[in-house]
């Protein structure tokens, strides 16, 4: 059974919305992956661009990936690392950095908290 042409444009355009998701994922992971050297953050990557390509190929109408489709996800993805990524790089390493920098003031007002804390109810004891 053939599929019409309008679900296989549906198809293509959805797996090219597949590999862009793939490498805008990828970029947001990639200054995280930088900062702490773990091969963690590549098995998130590899095991959601799984899930994801999974889920894709179940939806499809005939239940498969397809060559085609395969191909679109490949494109797009290039595609993305070669426009998009040089623009969207450094925002996600700058929203990366300040993210840590809040992190890392919230740490310290909370030792500071608990410091006062401890001093407070040292004295009620005495």
């Amino acid at each position: 059974m053939a599929l019409s042409i309008r679900a296989q444009a549906l198809s293509l355009l959805l797996a090219c919305a597949l590999g862009l998701g793939a490498g805008l994922l990828y970029d947001l992971l990639r200054p995280v992956r930088r900062r702490s050297g773990s091969a963690l953050w590549d098995l998130l990557f590899c095991l959601t661009a799984a899930a994801a390509a999974f889920l894709f190929a179940m939806r499809a109408e005939s239940g498969s990936f397809g060559t085609m489709e395969l191909l679109a996800v490949l494109f797009s993805l290039l595609l993305y690392f070669e426009l998009l990524s040089p623009v969207f790089l450094p925002i996600f390493g700058f929203l990366d950095q300040k993210i840590g920098v809040i992190c890392i003031n919230t740490q310290n007002f909370a030792k500071k908290v608990c410091q006062a804390a401890k001093k407070l109810f040292q004295k009620r004891r005495e």
